[in-house]
């Protein structure tokens, strides 16, 4: 769910411009939108079969890889296209779908310890050697978004975003795009309300040439008036698109009325107003203020020793100067002492929505591993290993859902910088009114808080959770920007951090967690209210 102003476009599942989203034959739908995990998947054609971690019964020494029939499809199709390489795959899902939650830990996807180096000019870079497909994928995450920005200049960042795509003397505008794709790659951009970032997903022997594109743009981008004055119609455009979504409007009103100093209230993609004055110069600044080596991190992942990957960045990279330290942003949000509520009313959507929010500590809190596992709780785990979650077996899925009063209902808690939002959101059926809805969740988030949950459903809460978070590294690309994520906001230090903290939550653990969370003083309420044209 978006339950806050991000852009529905700007994430790294679908990426905010269309022309880098990707054909159908690549993995994009109709609708013009990345499907992830079929591109990555075709990208990954020959990395054969993911491995798979112990069944029961087996002994610690004997990890079993592929199984040999799995292994010989794949050799025999390795050259053809991906999705016979996907019939392998699934495969191997399907038995890893077996797997002991005790020993999840074995997946090495799970477990790579980072090669790390940091260069005179600030960059930090974290290399990962992942050997089973010959590709290589290397994001740069900027610190810079949502949070960074003032009023006058919300939307600043992701802005820029667009611009960075608009060339630099070395590589005018398309010429990005057009070496990309001769190459069959994968790449795109999002902005968030912590960070901006940039990835490239290629064939391994094409590192150096997205290396050098992305080292280029970090200080050279060209960033004119002719081009400024395009994109803003580009972004407009989004942002009305964005508020024809209900779901999206009623979350952006839900941030600001929840943040009354933090820049988090803000969003990200700005007003209409804001960007319509948003100017070329002021975009050049923000640029060269934040655009700069030791106000990002890189992180690689892919077929290369790690010293390789990072010896090659460092080349690439190591040449282009710092900037002055960039301050972090100094509007701490007070504290809440009573709920807050919001009503949307706008023509337009088919079915009334209610979020419920309640403040949540930052990725960094020891309690956020917890409240993970609180959302899988509310609302199940993801196919992709996301904090946001829905499925048939939760709490609230059962309420709401299956008694006929709602379409769907998702809970959120998302790594972020700073404190953010532990959000639940339901689709409510015709007739249910928001008052019935809401004191049904609101029932349910005081049980999560008073009981602690059974042996029986903690241990299924555990086993979705795990093998989501192991599950969703398994290609290359995924794995980095995990990784990355995780650096970006504090919440761990390497991907097996990350996984053992989540592993070692315990019940009362998440019932501790629900009790500190979802207090009344803290609690923001949003419902959208349809009405006819």
């Amino acid at each position: 769910m978006q339950s806050s102003g991000r852009c529905v476009s700007c994430d790294p599942e679908r990426g905010c411009h269309q022309q880098r989203r990707g054909s159908i034959a690549d993995g994009g739908d109709r609708s013009g939108r990345v499907t992830p995990r079929k591109v990555f998947r075709r990208i990954e054609a020959l990395r054969g079969c993911p491995p798979v971690a112990q069944r029961e019964g087996d002994h610690d020494d004997q990890r079993r890889g592929p199984c040999e029939k799995c292994r010989s499809f794949a050799d025999r199709h390795a050259s053809e296209p991906g999705d016979h390489l996907d019939k392998c795959y699934h495969r191997c899902m399907a038995r890893r779908s077996t797997v002991p939650l005790a020993r999840l830990h074995c997946i090495p996807a799970v477990t790579d310890a980072p090669a790390s180096r940091r260069l005179d000019n600030g960059l930090v870079m974290h290399a990962l050697e992942a050997r089973h497909a010959p590709v290589v994928s290397l994001w740069v995450w900027y610190q810079v978004g949502g949070r960074n920005e003032v009023p006058g200049t919300t939307g600043m960042s992701h802005f820029l975003e667009h611009m960075l795509f608009k060339g630099t003397p070395r590589h005018p505008k398309g010429d990005l795009d057009k070496l990309l794709a001769r190459y069959g790659a994968l790449w795109n951009a999002f902005t968030s309300e912590d960070v901006t970032c940039y990835f490239e997903t290629v064939p391994a022997e094409r590192y150096p040439v997205a290396l050098e594109l992305e080292a280029d743009r970090m200080r050279n981008a060209l960033i004119t008036e002719e081009e400024t004055q395009a994109e803003r119609n580009v972004i407009v455009s989004e942002r009305e698109g964005l508020e024809n979504d209900p779901s999206f409007l009623l979350g952006e009103q839900l941030q600001a009325v929840a943040f009354s100093r933090h820049p988090y209230a803000q969003g990200v993609i700005g007003s209409k107003e804001e960007i319509k004055l948003m100017t070329r110069d002021g975009l050049y600044a923000h640029y060269r203020r934040h655009y700069a080596p030791n106000n990002a991190y890189f992180i690689v992942a892919g077929d290369a020793p790690a010293t390789e990957l990072l010896d090659r960045a460092a080349a690439a990279f190591g040449p282009l100067d710092a900037e002055a330290p960039i301050e972090p942003p100094k509007a701490p949000e007070p504290p809440q002492y009573g709920e807050r509520r919001v009503i949307v009313r706008r023509a337009g959507g088919a079915l009334p929505i209610i979020q419920v929010g309640h403040k949540a500590p930052r990725a960094a809190d020891p309690r956020a591993p917890a409240l993970s596992a609180l959302a899988v709780t509310l609302a199940g785990a993801t196919a992709g290993g996301g904090e946001a979650a829905s499925g048939r077996s939760s709490r609230l899925y059962r309420a709401l859902v299956d008694t006929g009063l709602a379409t769907t209902v998702d809970a959120s808690f998302q790594l972020m910088k700073d404190p953010y939002l532990f959000v639940v959101e339901a689709h409510l059926r015709p007739g249910v009114t928001h008052d019935r809805v809401e004191r049904v969740i609101l029932d349910e988030l005081e049980k999560v808080a008073r009981s602690a949950l059974t042996d029986s459903e903690f241990g299924r809460v555990r086993r979705q959770m795990l093998s989501a978070s192991a599950f969703m590294t398994d290609t290359i690309t995924w794995r980095a920007w995990r990784f990355g994520q995780l650096l970006a906001t504090g919440a761990a230090a390497s991907l097996g951090e990350w996984y053992d903290r989540l592993a070692a939550v315990t019940a009362e653990d998440v019932r501790a967690a629900a009790e500190s969370v979802f207090q009344e003083k803290g609690r923001t309420v949003g419902w959208f209210v349809p009405e006819q044209s």
